[in-house]
């Protein structure tokens, strides 16, 4: 069985209970308090810290411990220490029953306190109380000697009975006291429970205003300056009043749809030409003056709350007063502890060794009063006797006097434990109302806090709405980049497809002719056992293999939107061309390569569409034609999606640059490329001389400003100077101790990723496996090793990359720099 003892907050009177181990629950515990309150008017509290019980917690081991070490210290002398020390130094738990009525504004004061025996006199005895004595044998006679010392004997008999009465009153005076001041001890603890839970509510307020307020400084800023950009970006037109291009103050009125979109629009009877056309304007403000208006309403709340907040806490200073207020209690019950302890020290000892002395006088007496009856014949016998007497009926009257003195100041103790007590009763039912109030307010104060933090979880989703107009720009960019990155996809995929198609057409014509060769060769001469029996389809042709490719309606669907991708954002624009030299521009100027000006890479299959038939089909123009638009198709794809990724990624890339005008064009115009792929061919052969020329040219001038730079005082050393050159990205060229930028194109052999260098006109360059784990994003490292490779046949660990049998490829060591 488990012993418990709860102690009620009000009065500090302690009931035990005892209950199985199986019944040792929060519900079974309100049962057994039910004769003390009924059990819907119960708040039980344990601890520290002081919570609601649960079922786990108070069956737990360490529970019960520590609630038994509790016991132990609530008596009121336990080895010179009293039992106000605080339980979290000592680990002790107690068990406390609130009154949920006492809490009211309407509830009765507590009576005062009453110890018993009440303080002041206590009833004494007198001679009527006194039994009488027994009677005297037939052969004794009364005599006046005998009737007088009776009388001193009787009397002294009185003596012992006030005394008996004066050591009993002590006893039980300092009983009563000690149980007074053991339950204004309970009420301290009870306090100080009450309190503590008060200080949980508190702090888990502050907490959760804190965050509240937080939360809501951050929702405020961003909430004005997304609703201070929308206003931007409703406007007709920008006006930057510095004069200087910021896209983050752009006006949706100033960015220009793309022509294919405005004659898209215009198809479906709707005038569109800027981006402010696309917004429903009336209603978006309508939404962001709505928005404005809660965002006030809210505001105004979290002001009305911090003031309620103040209200409802409090100030430090009001709990410092509390808490002090609550230490001079304790130090009022630690006093009258002492002088109860000192008065069952000194008095309650004294009295029981002065009872003893009348109780021994009284014996006396009797016996010196035998003697006298016996000797009453002898003279001088009788005044001996009554000289004896009545020194000790001084005496006796004497110590009397004492015993009703130290019974007047114990008497005097219990009224002032008495009167403690009752102001603790008092104050404890003040202070409980004040902890109660209290805690309403903190509760209403949470919810507000709670309501209000809906409030902003709303508000962020109806304001997140108006995000779309602000991020319409940036959003109308990518959109441009997916459309292109779509058509580059759809165009590869077609010529992809026509190009495998032409292949096994021409591989079954071959086939065809070398069948017709054998059956008028070495067929003619084999029986017909061979054709019948044998292999029935030996002079059949070979069969037809005409796929059928879906109708690509996506892309008649999507605009044609190339040359606007670099229109509207010029900062991109310019910053991409400053990536390629002058004389590399007036080079492509002069030679008509359009897939060398654009960013290229190979994926891990680029390489597979020519080599089915390349040894019976290399000297067919048509079907090089094919695999050549095919290859240019899917280059254009993956350049696509290489600048979508960087474009995602924050990068700058450098603008489509047509070759024979140095402006900006669609990478989709396919048709005329293969026109023109002749005139380049040609072109080719006659420039090379040219180039060759401006090559020499180039190496002269760089040896005569070689020569001239070594002339001139160098004040960085060469390793500073290196580092300085190699601080940008490379993407023209590549050499050790360059920087490099390495996009994931696909997976090779294994399922590891490849990682291909971002460059212009300078292909082929792989990072080495060696250098990464896992598969990251990208990959920013310096060149410390490259070398050079020619790719073998596919399939085969000399062509790692599935490039086309005969490419020369680098596979570049690197030392990574940064990689996400």
């Amino acid at each position: 069985m488990i012993r418990l003892r709860v102690l009620t907050a009000s009065t500090g009177a302690c009931t035990h209970i005892s209950l199985h181990p199986n019944e040792f629950t929060y519900s079974t515990i309100q049962s057994r308090l039910a004769a003390v309150l009924p059990v819907n008017d119960q708040i039980i509290l344990i601890g520290p810290p002081y919570k609601v019980p649960k079922d786990s917690l108070l069956r737990n081991n360490e529970t019960i411990s520590a609630l038994r070490l509790g016991d132990e210290e609530d008596e009121l002398i336990q080895n010179g220490r009293h039992s106000l020390e605080p339980a979290e130094r000592t680990g002790s738990k107690r068990i406390f029953l609130f009154s949920k009525r006492a809490l009211a504004n309407n509830a009765p004061e507590p009576p005062d306190c009453v110890l018993d025996p009440a303080p002041g006199p206590l009833p004494m005895p007198t001679q009527s109380d006194i039994p009488p004595p027994p009677p005297s044998p037939s052969d004794v006679v009364e005599t006046p000697l005998r009737n007088a010392l009776e009388l001193y004997v009787r009397q002294l008999m009185l003596d012992v009975a006030k005394g008996r009465v004066y050591a009993d009153g002590a006893d039980l005076r300092l009983a009563a006291c000690r149980k007074c001041l053991s339950e204004m001890v309970a009420i301290a603890h009870a306090l100080r429970a009450a309190v503590s839970n008060l200080s949980d509510h508190r702090a888990g307020a502050v907490r959760q205003r804190t965050q509240f307020s937080s939360d809501f400084v951050d929702a405020a800023s961003f909430y004005m300056g997304l609703l201070q950009k929308f206003e931007l970006r409703a406007g007709e037109g920008y006006v930057d009043e510095t004069n200087t291009f910021s896209v983050e103050n752009e006006s949706l009125g100033s960015v220009p749809l793309h022509p294919s979109l405005v004659a898209a629009a215009r198809s479906s009877g709707r005038m569109m030409e800027t981006l402010l056309d696309t917004v429903p304007l009336d209603r978006e403000k309508a939404w962001a003056n709505k928005c404005q208006t809660a965002h006030e309403r809210l505001t105004a709340s979290a002001e009305d709350l911090e003031a309620a907040f103040g209200t409802a806490v409090g100030t430090s200073s009001g709990w410092n007063e509390e808490a002090q207020e609550d230490l001079a209690a304790e130090e009022i019950i630690k006093m009258l502890i002492s002088e109860v302890e000192d008065a069952d020290n000194r008095i309650r000892f004294s009295q029981s060794e002065k009872n003893d002395i009348l109780a021994s006088n009284q014996s006396e007496a009797t016996r010196i009063m035998s003697t006298a009856i016996r000797n009453e014949s002898k003279e001088g016998r009788a005044e001996s006797a009554f000289s004896s007497l009545e020194e000790m009926a001084k005496s006796s009257s004497s110590i009397l006097m004492t015993m009703e003195s130290d019974d007047n100041i114990l008497s005097q103790l219990s009224q002032r434990v008495a009167d403690a007590k009752s102001a603790a009763m008092k104050r404890m039912k003040s202070r409980l109302r004040h902890i109660s109030v209290a805690q309403s307010e903190i509760a209403r104060v949470t919810s507000s806090v709670s309501v209000l933090q809906h409030a902003l979880l709303q508000l962020k989703t109806d304001i997140g709405h108006l995000e779309h107009v602000v991020e319409l720009p940036s959003s109308y960019q990518s959109f441009l980049t997916e459309i292109q990155r779509r058509r580059a996809y759809c165009n590869a995929f077609k010529s992809i497809f026509d190009a495998t198609l032409e292949r096994l057409n021409l591989m079954r014509a071959d086939e065809i002719k070398l069948r017709e060769a054998f059956l008028r060769g070495p067929g003619k001469h084999l029986m017909p056992a061979f054709y019948e029996i044998f292999v029935p389809t030996l002079a059949t042709s070979p069969a037809v293999f005409s796929p059928q490719l879906p109708d690509m309606l996506e892309f008649q669907t999507l605009p044609n939107v190339g040359s606007q991708s670099t229109q509207y954002n010029s900062s991109s624009t310019e910053s991409g061309s400053t990536l390629i030299s002058s004389q590399v521009r007036e080079m492509e100027s002069n030679v008509d390569t359009k897939d060398q000006s654009v960013l290229v890479s190979a994926d891990e299959n680029s390489g597979n569409y020519d080599v089915m038939m390349q040894t019976m089909s290399q000297g067919d123009v048509a079907p090089c034609r094919k695999d050549d638009k095919a290859e240019r198709a899917s280059l254009k794809y993956e350049n696509a999606v290489l600048r979508q990724k960087l474009e995602q990624a924050g990068v700058k890339v450098p603008p489509y640059i047509d070759s024979h005008t140095t402006t900006t064009i669609h990478p989709d115009e396919n048709d005329s490329m293969d026109q023109r792929h002749k005139e380049q061919h040609r072109k080719i052969s006659s420039l090379e001389a040219e180039l060759e020329r401006v090559q020499k040219e180039l190496e002269a001038a760089r040896v005569a400003s070689a020569q001239k730079e070594a002339a001139k005082p160098r004040p960085n050393s060469d390793l500073e100077t290196t580092q300085q050159r190699s601080d940008k990205i490379s993407h023209t060229s590549f050499e050790v101790g360059d920087i490099g930028l390495f996009m994931p194109t696909g997976r090779g052999r294994g399922g590891k990723r490849i990682y291909l260098a971002f460059h212009s006109s300078c292909p082929h360059r792989y990072l080495s496996p060696d250098c990464i784990d896992g598969s990251p994003d990208f990959v920013l490292g310096r060149i410390v090793y490259q070398e050079e490779f020619v790719a073998g046949a596919l399939n085969t660990t000399r062509n790692p990359f599935g490039l086309h049998v005969g490419t020369k490829f680098w596979v570049l060591t690197v030392e990574v720099v940064k990689k996400g």
